[in-house]
């Protein structure tokens, strides 16, 4: 079956989801007819990092936000490459959320489950 929209696309949008961020805690995926969204739940800040696309008219837009500031955002008649400016702003959310969530520990020595994922997300290039 060949994606034509983003509706289309949800399934292989949705795998993308679970194989990058299935460790990572504290994040969600919306799923629409003409936008995904994938986001990080932080109760500590209302306007969290996320990554989103939207079609409109056969436009698709690709806006990602770190949560703090840096606010990146795409255009792209294309589909297969809205869908690969979508995975690598996914894979820069994912790192940015394990920097986050991998700080020191009490003991300095012990490795967090957070920095061998850094490795798996290298390696996965």
């Amino acid at each position: 079956m060949i994606s034509t929209n983003i509706k289309s696309s949800h399934f292989k949008i949705e795998n993308l989801f679970k194989s990058i961020f299935s460790d990572i805690p504290n994040t969600s995926i919306v799923l629409n007819d003409t936008s995904v969204i994938i986001q990080h739940d932080d109760a500590t800040n209302q306007d969290a990092a996320s990554i989103e696309i939207t079609e409109t008219a056969n436009i698709y837009k690709i806006t990602y936000w770190d949560g703090y500031s840096l606010a990146e955002e795409e255009e792209s008649n294309n589909l297969v490459k809205s869908l690969k400016i979508f995975k690598r702003f996914s894979k820069k959310l994912a790192k940015n959320l394990i920097k986050i969530w991998s700080k020191p520990a009490q003991n300095p020595g012990t490795p967090t489950m957070y920095q061998n994922l850094t490795v798996r997300l290298y390696r996965a290039r």
